[in-house]
């Protein structure tokens, strides 16, 4: 049940992660929404995602009934730090794995979050244990560069001036998934002082709105390593959109080969992304479901 006018009520919610990129979701199909204001969801966020006083995840995840004719569900992201996100390729995954297993949508699903739709299939399922492969239809990438040709246009080199990697300017490359990342390719993703750099691009002023921060490493034909600094989080063990970010900076560059799948290896588990000829993005990878529980909620009551 939603929040009610009780100082504290007893709020489900189901743990999953994609590739162990985790989050708290909870299930407010039901819900209203006043009670959903009620609940105060960026706060409750930063709250529980505390990994050393609360359940810990890299953020919060409402699981919503459409407002839409075109779409049959809804979903709404919160970072670690009580943001709201714009595109969570992992979320959507467990949640698309979610609505299959609970027997409120089919193997095919479209879940909308923000201004977009997002087409989701469930290519495997296993009930049991609550595991699923997932494909995720992100779509056309967003154009940065519209005075270049091809598949160029999405992409935007840039030297950060202030910011240094090897005594450099670090250059990287700005791409845009919908959400913002910026890639930075390196040689080692291991040796890279993600706890410094991380928060020095993502806050940079060249992005007045924060940016993902994706360090690639190509490892061979069609396959790199990618560590992850996200906006809100900081960094963590996996990102769908990085992934596809790192991808369509590949493709952009010829680094990949477009229309055949690309392995992106994070620390949490891999995922294959693909760019077809006409520049749509799909991404393949697993979601799980961890454990689940009630979550102590403390509201106003009611006056008399």
């Amino acid at each position: 049940m939603p929040p009610g006018s009780a100082s504290m009520h007893q709020l489900p919610f189901i743990k999953m992660h994609g590739c162990g990129n985790d989050y708290v979701f909870i299930d407010a199909m039901d819900w209203t929404s006043a009670a959903f204001q009620q609940l105060d969801a960026a706060s409750t966020a930063k709250r529980i995602s505390d990994r050393h006083r609360s359940i810990g995840s890299d953020g919060l995840v409402m699981m919503l009934a459409s407002d839409r004719n075109d779409a049959d569900a809804r979903m709404r992201m919160y970072n670690a730090d009580g943001s709201e996100g714009t595109l969570c390729v992992n979320a959507l995954r467990c949640m698309a794995m979610w609505l299959h297993q609970s027997g409120r949508g089919e193997m095919h699903c479209r879940i909308a979050m923000q201004d977009r739709i997002i087409d989701t299939e469930v290519l495997s399922s296993d009930v049991m244990r609550k595991q699923a492969n997932v494909r995720i239809d992100i779509g056309t990438p967003v154009v940065v560069s519209p005075d270049a040709v091809g598949l160029l246009k999405f992409q935007r080199p840039l030297t950060l001036a202030d910011v240094f990697l090897q005594a450099r300017p670090l250059q990287l490359t700005a791409v845009s998934i919908g959400n913002p990342h910026a890639i930075v390719l390196v040689d080692d993703v291991k040796s890279v002082a993600i706890e410094t750099l991380g928060p020095e691009i993502e806050r940079h002023p060249l992005f007045p709105d924060r940016t993902n921060v994706e360090f690639v490493q190509l490892t061979s034909v069609g396959s790199a390593i990618v560590r992850v600094w996200e906006r809100g989080a900081g960094e963590t063990q996996a990102c769908g959109s990085g992934a596809c970010a790192a991808a369509v900076m590949g493709c952009a560059s010829g680094l990949f080969s477009v229309d055949q799948p690309i392995q992106i290896r994070m620390h949490g588990g891999d995922v294959f992304v693909r760019m077809s000829v006409d520049h749509e993005v799909s991404l393949e990878g697993p979601a799980e479901e961890s454990f689940r529980g009630h979550l102590a909620i403390y509201t106003p009551r009611s006056s008399e």
